[in-house]
This record gives C-alpha cells, structure tokens and sequence, in this order.
C-alpha cells in the first residue's frame, strides 16, 4: 500500500512522488530521477513541473489503488475531478504558471473541461494517449526487410515522408532526440514505413514517428516497424513506451496487439500569453 496522499500542497521529489503514486508506470518510466524542476503533490494531485523545448506542467492525479490502466468512475471519478479543480485553482493562486514560465499543459482528458475552465488553454495542442509495455513482441518475418536510418544523416527524407504522409507527427527529426528509427524501402529505395524511439526524461526509449506511406497502408508494415524498435527496448531497458493521438483507433489496435496499454490521457494545449 502507498502512503496516505497529502491533503494540502506538498513539494516533492521523484522518490517521494513514486511512493505515493503505487505501480504507476508513467510516474515510474516517463519522470526523470531526479526531476529537472520542481513537483508537488496537491490533495492527490502531481503537477509536476515540464522543462526543455516545451515548458510547462503535468497536471496527474495520483491513483495508487486504482488498476492503472482504467480511468475511475462514477463517485470516485466525480471526487478525483473535486481534487484535481482544487490543484488546478492552486497552480493559478500560487503563480506557478509564471515562476515556471510555462507556455503549455497536459491534464488529464477526463477533467479536460476543468482545464479549460480553470487555465487559459488554448486550441493548440492535441489529445493523447501515454502506453508502456514490458512484453517483447514476437518476431515478424518481415523484419529481414528493415534497415536502420540514421536521425541527422537523414533527416531530410525522413522529414519529406512525415510532411507527406502524415504532417500531424511530433517527432522531432534531425535534432539528435530520436536514438533509433526503422525503415522498410519499397524495391525503388522509396521508404514505405519508418518508425523511431526517443528517449523519455528517465532514459527508457519511447517509440515516435511511426507511419505508413498512403498507399501502402493496410499491409501491416506499422505493426512490422513497431514490434521491432518495442523488442529492441524491452531487451535493453526492460520497457517501452509511446504516445499516441487518442482519435487514432488504428494505431491503438496495433499497440494493443503488442501488448501495450494505456496509463495516461492527456490533454494537451498551448498556455495563452494573456
């Protein structure tokens, strides 16, 4: 069992954040020990403090009893989003959105509305999911066809696939921040697949850019990409992660298939400078 949640504000660190978070896989593999900035734990709630090329906030109920692959329900999620309005009217009381100069926030999909009730959100941003697994994949046959690409070497025709066939991709290609890609060539050398790992703030990999050319899509060559980078981080961190939109049914099908799951929804926006 986790120890009692504090009931008011509390400034934390990573070890004390972990223990009284339970098995929460986000906490445990997306937070990076110790963290870069400043945490504290609200009557339940971590918001916790993002650096980097985007600063902000994590605004993450703390669930130790709870599955965590199931967002609450009924009375109890009703009592989390009494929580979490309470966190959110403290990080706006208190000026944290100013000393930390954040410029975004994630919180949770399920109190999306708060967020936009209670911080001066914006339409920019997305709506996602954060999945881990443990599980190595089995190994796909057509994996033979794949080939390491090199993240600065080629960045511009990895940059060229994603503006055309899927400019909605994040990853932050040619920068150095993507530790590994994976791509399958049709028979004239064009790429059909790609796939990348990141790395998380705590190191472990987190899988990026997976994308299918247009007209290759439907022939698995997602599901191919993605089992080997997931067998490649299980075997050398023990886990893997990635983020997904949460209106993409597909990919959540494929990852499901290999055997991740789904800890965190966030909702994500731009903070208004007004």
């Amino acid at each position: 069992m986790a120890p009692p949640l504090p009931a008011r504000s509390t400034r934390v660190d990573r070890a004390t954040l972990l223990e009284h978070a339970g098995d929460d896989p986000w906490v445990r593999w997306a937070l990076a020990d110790p963290l870069p900035g400043e945490a504290f734990v609200h009557e339940g709630v971590a918001v916790v403090q993002r650096t980097g090329h985007r600063p902000g906030l994590w605004v993450a109920p703390l669930r130790p009893d709870h599955p965590v692959d199931l967002v609450p329900s009924g009375e109890a999620l009703s009592e989390e989003a009494g929580r979490v309005a309470s966190a959110l009217r403290s990080v706006v009381a208190t000026g944290v959105l100013q000393v930390w100069s954040a410029r975004s926030a994630s919180v949770p999909a399920e109190h999306a509305a708060l967020g936009r009730a209670l911080l001066p959100l914006t339409d920019q941003g997305g709506d996602w999911e954060w999945m881990w697994t443990t599980t190595a994949p089995d190994v796909d046959p057509r994996e033979q066809r794949l080939h390491v690409l090199d993240d600065l070497a080629d960045a511009h025709e990895l940059r060229a696939f994603a503006h055309q066939h899927n400019p909605r991709v994040w990853t932050r290609i040619g920068e150095g921040a993507v530790a590994r890609w994976l791509g399958v060539r049709d028979d004239d050398g064009s790429l059909l697949a790609v796939g990348g790992a990141e790395r998380e703030d705590s190191g472990v990999p987190h899988l990026a850019g997976i994308l299918t050319a247009r007209h290759a899509r439907g022939r698995g060559w997602g599901h191919v990409v993605s089992a080997a980078l997931t067998r490649w981080a299980v075997e050398q961190h023990g886990v893997a992660t990635l983020g997904m939109f949460s209106d993409n049914d597909v990919a959540r099908r494929l990852y499901r298939r290999l055997g991740y799951r789904t800890a965190r929804r966030w909702c994500s926006r731009h903070l208004s400078d007004g």
